[in-house]
């Protein structure tokens, strides 16, 4: 995960609200008329799809296309806004089952066809691995919550390395979708409060119409509410980004502001008292060409000025939406700046009109079709840049995206909204929905039950191979590596659907990366003739199992400092200048608490070697191990472990090659970190004495994923808590052997 959003980058946001029909672009309208066509709007849902999908296909072109998400919810509130506010003006009321039989007509067809694609290509083409977090995320986008499952694992340490899925995009339908659902009640109860009435619907009746005129409460009270839900919303959004938190990307409260900002536009422009001389759509069409362009300008610098390291939505956010806005309330503009031909252009106009199916299946597109591109991955990631060699792959999936979204605009979405059946009832219209949910939920839920089914046969062959493993099994071997498989046997412990939980479970004593401390755990024996304190981050947690085997075997006491995140190091991770873990407090407390309990006789310390610091990180690890070493503490730090270094997880890739699995090793010279400080901090300390396991990973120049039936790794470069176990009596040894050449004999 990026530091402020997925990487690859976060999928934007999606065209579906509002929904003038498309035709051929109206004339010139005076101020005060309104127009049945915005041809504007079109052009702007063109260009929020397009810097979308070259965003995904090729980030490097357009760095800040992610802002796309903006300039739809921008355009959705606006939408959204004004038929409500027609609505009360026109009948007094708000007709909420009819408003939310429009949502489901636009939305959920194209929506849910999307999700049943998704889980049929799967299991067709995913390895069981992928299976049950499809499901999840498949129910996630059924049920409009995507954002929230996607803002949970933003922030959940062991989740936040998930490989993107094809519905992950769905996460900005959840945030427009909630809007749906909470706005009109906003707007009717601004209406009520100026009008002293109730204005939804009831059998009753039907109201007087209720006028927005520059004397009504209505404008000044609606215009309160909504200007409150911005300032909060983005005082909110800014808060949360500036914090470093990765779930201000996703959740609707960081984001709501965007479609309220529009919703204020359209109050504006629907209210239409006297000609301000602030209010640009009643300016002359010269001028308003003006603030057209430079709408536009704003929505540019922020595609082409923004990249993934820039901290958002937060601030940075406004400059998308007000370029939006502006563009927006120019309207239909005149004079020679006028961009008319050009917004009108009917391929511009096509692409506005498929721009919601083309959002919806550009992302499937690439996830399912673009790993399997020759040419387009080397070890890339959804949405990495591939290079200008693969730009014929590029155009592929460009096309395959735009014949989809043509497919699904033509026989899905148009027939949908046109059916006479479901037009003509608004409560047959929410029932048909609500069967098409449950429909595609009961769908949904087949990956993961299928996984289950996969599994639990998997298991019963793991848990015999581990209850009579043979004498190759995993790093147990006292010679060289063992081959992938023996025995005569293809089984992998731990199950590679299952590998992500093979790790120790520690609870408390595993502190997570935002946490201010490090927990002080004891394990081994009590009062034993040495004391050995581990420290350190995710990776040295890896060494838990081997050090408590060793404490266990040999009478140690076994103390643990450890935090995701956190290697213990003087130097500050640029993590934490990002405000996404907390480790300088917590190291200094933690060095100065093990200085002071003064029964510490060693320390064994990991850290993953791919970490970035804003200093030397060489002279910060060196700097605690000097006053370590001052204290009569010796210290063991433990080279990192090898990494595969391949685009999917190594549980997939060892599916995927299950007879042969050689292709989800790495060469050694490619499989450690270039950046691990430990042998250049021991220079800098020469007390110190370097623990280094690579033969234990690695053999005539290879790294391996499968060794003696273990699988190595349970992601991208964690180790599972299996092969550790089987590498437990080599690493007793040596570090025995160690202590007892240091002084510590027991």
């Amino acid at each position: 995960m990026a530091v402020n959003r997925p990487d690859p980058s976060p999928p934007p946001g999606h065209p579906s609200a509002g929904l003038p029909s498309a035709g051929p672009p109206a004339a010139e309208s005076a101020p005060g008329q309104a127009r049945r066509f915005l041809p504007e709007v079109q052009a702007l849902r063109a260009l929020a799809v397009l810097l979308v999908v070259a965003y995904h296909f090729a980030p490097g072109l357009v760095p800040g296309g992610f802002v796309g998400v903006d300039v739809f919810f921008v355009i959705s509130g606006f939408l959204i806004t004004g038929h409500l506010l027609r609505e009360v003006r026109a009948t007094g009321r708000i007709d909420l089952p009819a408003f939310w039989a429009g949502r489901v007509r636009r939305i959920l067809p194209a929506a849910l066809a999307t999700v049943a694609a998704v889980v049929v290509a799967t299991l067709l083409l995913e390895p069981e691995t992928q299976w049950g977090l499809a499901s999840r995320q498949a129910l996630a986008s059924v049920f409009s919550v995507q954002n929230w499952v996607l803002a949970a694992d933003a922030v959940d340490y062991l989740a936040a390395e998930h490989q993107p899925t094809a519905l992950q995009h769905f996460w900005s339908l959840g945030v427009e979708e909630q809007f749906y659902l909470v706005w009109p009640l906003l707007v009717a109860g601004a209406a009520a409060l100026a009008a002293g009435r109730t204005v939804l619907r009831s059998r009753s009746r039907p109201r007087a119409p209720f006028p927005l005129r520059s004397g009504d409460r209505f404008p000044a009270l609606a215009g309160a509410l909504f200007g409150a839900v911005v300032v909060a919303s983005l005082g909110w959004s800014i808060h949360l980004t500036g914090a470093g938190d990765p779930a201000a990307y996703f959740v609707t409260p960081t984001r709501v502001w965007e479609l309220a900002a529009g919703g204020l536009l359209a109050l504006g422009m629907e209210s239409r008292p006297d000609p301000w001389p602030w209010r640009p759509w009643l300016w002359p069409g010269p001028a308003r060409a003006a603030v057209a362009l430079a709408g536009f300008a704003a929505i540019a610098a922020a595609a082409f000025g923004y990249d993934a390291g820039t901290p958002f939505p937060g601030g940075a956010a406004a400059l998308p939406v007000a370029g939006t806005a502006a563009v927006i309330a120019a309207g239909r503009t005149s004079g020679p700046l006028a961009l008319n031909r050009l917004l009108g252009l009917a391929p511009v106009q096509w692409v506005g009109d498929v721009s919601y199916s083309l959002y919806l299946w550009h992302w499937p597109v690439l996830v399912f079709l673009g790993p399997r591109l020759a040419g387009w991955t080397r070890g890339r990631d959804p949405g990495e840049s591939p290079g200008w060699e693969a730009a014929p792959q590029v155009a592929g999936l460009v096309l395959a995206s735009l014949l989809l979204a043509a497919a699904s605009h033509r026989f899905i979405e148009v027939p949908a909204r046109r059916f006479a059946p479901l037009a003509a009832s608004r409560w047959r219209t929410l029932a048909a929905g609500t069967a098409a949910v449950a429909l595609a939920a009961g769908l949904a839920v087949v990956p993961g039950l299928r996984q289950q089914a996969v599994v639990a046969g998997q298991q019963d062959a793991a848990g015999q191979l581990l209850a009579d493993p043979p004498p190759d099994f995993g790093a147990s071997a006292g010679g060289g590596l063992p081959p992938a498989y023996v025995d005569g046997t293809r089984t992998v412990v731990p199950v590679p659907a299952r590998a992500e939980q093979d790790r120790p479970r520690l609870g408390a004593c595993i502190q997570g990366q935002s946490s201010a401390e490090r927990h002080e755990c004891t394990f081994g024996a009590e009062g034993g003739t040495v004391t050995v304190a581990l420290i350190g981050d995710s990776h040295a947690v890896q060494w838990y199992q081997p050090m408590l085997q060793a404490a266990q075997r040999n009478g140690w006491t076994l103390v643990t400092y450890l935090k995701n995140s956190c290697p213990f190091s003087a130097a500050t991770r640029t993590l934490e200048l990002k405000g996404r873990t907390e480790c300088t407090e917590p190291n200094q407390r933690t060095l100065e608490r093990i200085l002071e309990r003064g029964d510490i006789d060693a320390v064994v310390t990991s850290y993953w070697a791919g970490a970035e610091f804003a200093g030397s990180a060489a002279e910060g690890f060196a700097a605690y191990w000097e006053r370590l070493e001052d204290a009569g503490i010796q210290v063991y730090p433990i080279v990192d472990t090898p990494r595969p270094g391949h685009r999917v997880p190594t549980p997939d890739c060892v599916v995927e090659h299950a007879p042969a699995p050689r292709p989800c090793g790495a060469p050694e010279g490619a499989a450690f970190e270039r950046a691990d400080a430990t042998r250049q901090a021991a220079r800098l300390e020469p007390r110190v004495d370097v623990l280094d396991f690579r033969d234990r990973f690695c053999a005539d120049g290879f790294c391996p994923a499968v060794v003696g039936n273990v699988l190595v790794y349970r992601d991208h470069h964690h180790v599972t808590d299996t092969y550790m176990r089987t590498l437990a009596p080599a690493f007793g040894d040596r570090l025995g052997a160690a202590l007892r050449a240091d002084g510590l004999d027991w």
